[in-house]
């Protein structure tokens, strides 16, 4: 009866994905492009059912994009990014410049001063005294807040942005007749950056890392995780960077990184909704071809070299004990890739999932278990990794026997059919629902432009997903899930470490 069920709601499934596909498809043609003469490129995705439009800019920058000494600087630019232009936050911004220029060359002298071996502790106060007196002179000027102040008067709604490993992505909403608003605000802050309130918001970023790693324990393990697994590549850093880093990077360290990635080639603007192609070229012309010209940045040249053995680490904290498997796994240009998609819906996806199935429902032994690839970027080779949290009663050990056993189970017995089609159906229908939004479908079409080479890669993954095999899959397990390939990091209970 069970499996009568199953096969009625894959079937059911089947239908559905059928009708959404042909949607899916026929989105292409509401799908515009054009570049600029400085490289700056845009996506419009046409949709004149409401007065509204949402714009997204995609910026190639992110963590991967640091070295030693600035790691965190892209989130940092991120924040103030939202600081205004020389026009916009400020009501003074000649006598303002000034001062930001002596701020900063005031911190300069207090770092040196800082980092000398005859640290000359009164000389330190006597600085930060005067640069304390600077800030609060240059406050003065500064009009809070006036770029987001701005958009809500006009109705912009989804005012944000993100930071991650491989990217930086800035959006928000307004009804469509303010499009050249957008325009205004949005070419000015990536033309004209002031940079201000710059020490005043790193400190704002210093509190943002102790609440999210430093007094968090999974934030722990996270960047643990990644320590362990990359000894080369930029993926080692947490992308909101070491305390020590976000103490000395300076405003012109940020200006710097701001000038070698935010040039026009190497950013990418979408915009969907109630907007025409002719005029969105006629305001991209007016207000982005000052955006300075560049070429897309090239891709990171250090590969992470293979582990010669396995990694393991136990964290010991007051709080509820977590693990994470860990195993290296190609970037989203490789083909196995993915398989590894697809595997999440057969490992964990799911109640009927195997690993759900066994530890959550079965054996009660976990409270949840997870994977994803892919982690923390894929634009580069990353992680394939598995997170768990232990049930009362059961350990971190028990948790990751079964993920072991669960993972050899896949060199040795060949998937179902049944069980590949279930995970393909349920991968295919959660990947139309994503696109059924705007939003969500111009996010992929922009991270495909950024990660794969064209936006049009977003309408071919469900191909790339129906030609994967349950052989593909017994090979992959074969090749990826090794010890060698294997990154452990757990946490324990404090106190275990006596034992």
């Amino acid at each position: 009866m069970k499996k009568i069920l199953i096969s009625l709601i894959l079937i059911f499934l089947t239908f559905i994905l059928a009708g959404s596909e042909f949607n899916f498809n026929s989105v292409k043609d509401r799908v515009s492009e054009f570049t600029l003469p400085n490289g700056l490129k845009f996506i419009l995705l046409e949709d004149h059912s409401v007065p509204i439009a949402s714009f997204v800019t995609y910026a190639n920058a992110g963590g991967s994009d640091e070295r030693i000494g600035i790691y965190g600087i892209s989130h940092i630019l991120e924040h103030l990014a939202f600081k205004g232009t020389s026009e916009i936050g400020t009501n003074n911004y000649k006598k303002e410049r000034k001062i930001l220029n002596s701020m900063d060359r005031l911190f300069d002298l207090i770092k040196s001063e800082k980092n000398s071996f005859h640290q000359d502790k009164e000389k330190i106060a006597e600085l930060e005294k005067k640069f304390e007196a600077l800030r609060e002179e240059a406050q003065k000027y500064v009009v809070s807040n006036e770029f987001d102040s701005i958009l809500k008067k006009n109705g912009g709604v989804g005012l944000n942005a993100g930071t991650g490993a491989d990217s930086t992505v800035y959006f928000f909403s307004l009804p469509s007749n303010k499009i050249e608003l957008w325009a205004y605000l949005e070419s000015g802050r990536f033309s004209d950056p002031v940079f201000r309130e710059f020490y005043k918001e790193r400190e704002v970023i210093k509190e943002e890392r102790r609440v999210r790693v430093d007094n968090q324990p999974v934030g722990k393990m996270i960047e643990e995780l990644l320590a362990l697994a990359f000894k080369d590549h930029a993926y080692k850093a947490n992308t909101i960077g070491p305390m020590s880093n976000i103490n000395n990077i300076t405003r012109n360290d940020v200006k710097q990184y701001f000038r070698n990635y935010y040039t026009a080639g190497n950013m990418i603007i979408g915009v969907t909704g109630d907007v025409y192609p002719e005029q969105l070229k006629k305001l991209a012309e007016k207000y982005f071809s000052k955006i300075p010209p560049g070429n897309r940045v090239l891709r990171n040249t250090t590969i992470e070299p293979p582990q010669l053995g396995e990694k393991r680490m136990i964290i010991y904290e007051d709080s509820q004990p977590w693990i994470i498997t860990g195993y290296h796994c190609p970037s989203i240009l490789h083909e196995d890739f993915v398989k590894f998609s697809v595997l999440d819906y057969i490992m964990t996806n799911g109640r009927s999932s195997r690993l759900y199935k066994k530890m959550v429902t079965d054996d009660k032994a976990a409270l949840f278990v997870g994977s994803m690839a892919g982690f923390p970027g894929n634009k580069y080779p990353s992680l394939y990794i598995i997170f768990s949290l232990p049930n009362m009663g059961h350990t971190t050990g028990e948790l990751e026997k079964i993920i072991e056993d669960g993972l050899d189970k896949l060199k040795t017995e060949k998937i179902t059919e049944e069980e590949l089609k279930s995970a393909k159906v349920r991968m295919k229908v959660a990947l139309i629902k994503q696109m059924t939004s705007n939003r969500g479908l111009l996010s992929s079409l922009l991270s495909n432009e950024i990660l794969t080479g064209s936006w049009e890669n977003a309408f071919t993954y469900l191909k790339k997903i129906e030609k994967v095999t349950a052989d593909d899959l017994k090979n992959l397990a074969k090749d990826y899930f090794t010890l060698s390939n294997k990154v452990v990091v757990k946490i324990e209970k404090k106190g275990g470490e006596k034992k």
